[in-house]
């Protein structure tokens, strides 16, 4: 695996600087809105997190996007579960709910 991820959340580092570490929340861009190869990219940056935080159990989430269309995943050790419901920016509440439980999740981690 190599490049850069679209987008990531982590655990602020205990040193106060901006370093990279724990990512927990990855967000892909579901780019010319194939969202089949953007959960492809997204479960490879999952994975590559659970790497990075020596923790192949630990779970991890992910965000796949096109603006418009929201869907959200997690991976656990090698089980990955994606959620079967798609969310709408034009449902700003619904959506803004989903993105509260995922943040909420990784600030417990």
């Amino acid at each position: 695996l190599s490049g850069t991820p679209d987008y990531m959340i982590s655990k602020c580092s205990a040193l106060g600087k901006t370093v990279l570490e724990f990512p927990l929340l990855m967000l892909v861009e579901a780019k010319k809105n194939d969202f089949e190869q953007g959960w492809a990219q997204c479960l490879a940056e999952l994975w590559a997190a659970q790497q990075l935080n020596k923790n192949p159990q630990l779970t991890v989430y992910g965000i796949v996007s096109d603006g418009k269309y929201w869907e959200f995943g997690q991976l656990t050790g090698q089980m990955f579960i994606k959620n079967s419901q798609s969310f709408v920016i034009d449902d700003l509440a619904e959506l803004l709910s989903a993105l509260r439980y995922v943040f909420e999740q990784v600030n417990h981690a």
